[in-house]
């Protein structure tokens, strides 16, 4: 009888646990959510209002300036390519963070950027460009010179339809409250480990583009069904807006393409180049 209530405690008891530490997780993840970006606004008051580029600096593009510990600018014999690890955002974030890492991976992101760089610190630079806690919404806030972004005004004499058709100024955005800057995110593209969705990754795709770009249902194992956007905690993703808001939102409510683009004006509104 007593080993019976014992099991019975045990049963009640795991629930809550798990519960109470996802709840712990969540907390972490606001918490640092709101140091970066409270850092992302500093960069556009320093930058006379101009954002922050999502990914910018490979060729033809000049690279933007970036640095880690004490300030010291991203080493030319960096691990992988540096001109990618300095084209991603977090290291052009960093100098508003205090160049401390653990502001951008928190929770299980920085046991995956150790295990992947082994102690090393060129290779600890180039994961922890790749796999930080949130990903941004490069394509609509900032741009992403992979996403169609910093493209000419005109190609071959005619306008170009995907010239700066993202925000590229903060006074520029009309709905700071809702636009997604950076949320939880996830990615299969594991650079030490393949199988498995890690939780972590820096860029994050909007529901629909030109078609859509997400599944109808939520994948746990595929990262990519949800645009890399990662509903780890119960459901819901830690969301930072425009404003300087950061809160935790179901998940299907940013299937809402009007928490991305700022010219959005439907639920599933694509973008229609002219």
């Amino acid at each position: 009888m007593v080993i019976a209530i014992i099991g019975l405690l045990v049963a009640l008891a795991v629930p809550a646990l798990g519960k109470v530490r996802n709840r712990a997780g969540a907390i972490r993840d606001l918490a640092a959510l709101r140091g970066v970006i409270t850092a992302w606004n500093l960069y556009a008051t320093d930058q006379k209002g101009w954002l922050l580029p999502g990914f910018y600096g490979m060729s033809p593009l000049n690279p933007l300036p970036a640095f880690y510990e004490d300030g010291e600018p991203i080493p030319a014999d960096v691990y992988g390519n540096q001109r990618a690890v300095v084209a991603r955002w977090p290291y052009r974030l960093s100098k508003y963070l205090d160049h401390d890492a653990r502001h951008l991976a928190v929770n299980s992101e920085m046991s995956q950027v150790d295990e992947c760089s082994q102690g090393d610190l060129m290779k600890q630079l180039y994961f922890g460009s790749l796999y930080p806690a949130f990903g941004m919404n490069t394509m609509w806030v900032g741009g992403d010179q992979e996403r169609y972004g910093f493209m000419a005004s005109d190609i071959g004499g005619k306008p170009n339809p995907f010239y700066n058709f993202y925000a590229s100024r903060l006074t520029g955005i009309k709905h700071s409250e809702r636009i997604t800057v950076f949320a939880s995110s996830r990615t299969n593209q594991n650079a030490c480990a393949t199988g498995t969705v890690r939780e972590g990754y820096f860029r994050l795709e909007s529901p629909q583009w030109l078609g859509p770009q997400w599944a109808t249902r939520y994948d746990d194992t595929l990262a990519s069904s949800s645009g890399n956007v990662s509903a780890r905690w119960n459901g819901q993703s830690a969301v930072a807006t425009v404003n300087g808001g950061v809160e935790l939102l179901p998940f299907d409510e940013l299937r809402d393409m009007r928490r991305w683009a700022d010219q959005a004006t439907a639920f599933d509104w694509k973008f229609s180049p002219k």
